[in-house]
């Protein structure tokens, strides 16, 4: 496979499907982000398709030696912290399949509804909140990505995702909906 930043210099030296490359090792990692910032499934899709544009512009200024994604998960959360004008809508879920007597069914309504219950908690989380959530769980990235994807310091991380976690905690247990640790 070849590496993200052997796509960008190819990328800057014009070869524009190293650039697609990108973009197809990225964007439903970054679509699953924002969607879980903004909860609008169209304003998902524009902030990211403006986030690899965005990239794409920042290719002369482009650090070889740094990773890719936190600087496209950066440009995509300023994108979406700059649009936003009101709180973001809980994203819309599909009906849960009517019960039935079989425990494999039971099992998967109860895990879906567990899945909305705390969609709808991290929804009401800060911003900041829910992006470090996103970066970590959704995405994997680690401390110090995320830390270089929202210009902030590891500790920093640490702090929100620990405030994070709490906060979901309490909602949960607050709605009576608390899942399973």
């Amino acid at each position: 496979m070849v590496s993200d930043r052997e796509l960008m210099a190819r990328a800057l030296a014009g070869d524009g499907t190293a650039f697609d490359g990108i973009v197809l090792r990225y964007q439903d990692a970054l679509f699953r982000h924002l969607l879980g910032l903004a909860g609008s499934r169209e304003q998902a899709e524009d902030l990211c398709q403006e986030a690899f544009v965005r990239l794409y512009r920042a290719l002369p200024r482009f650090d070889q030696g740094r990773p890719v994604a936190p600087l496209l998960f950066r440009i995509a959360t300023n994108l979406w912290r700059d649009s936003r004008k009101r709180p973001s809508a809980i994203p819309a879920t599909g009906e849960v399949e009517a019960p039935d007597c079989r425990t494999e069914v039971a099992d998967r309504a109860l895990q879906r509804l567990e899945r909305e219950a705390i969609a709808e908690a991290v929804a009401r989380l800060r911003w900041e909140y829910r992006a470090v959530i996103s970066l970590r769980y959704d995405q994997g990235l680690s401390y110090r990505e995320i830390a270089e994807a929202m210009r902030v310091a590891p500790g920093t991380v640490a702090t929100w995702l620990h405030r994070a976690l709490d906060a979901l905690r309490a909602a949960l247990r607050e709605s009576g909906q608390e899942v399973g640790q």
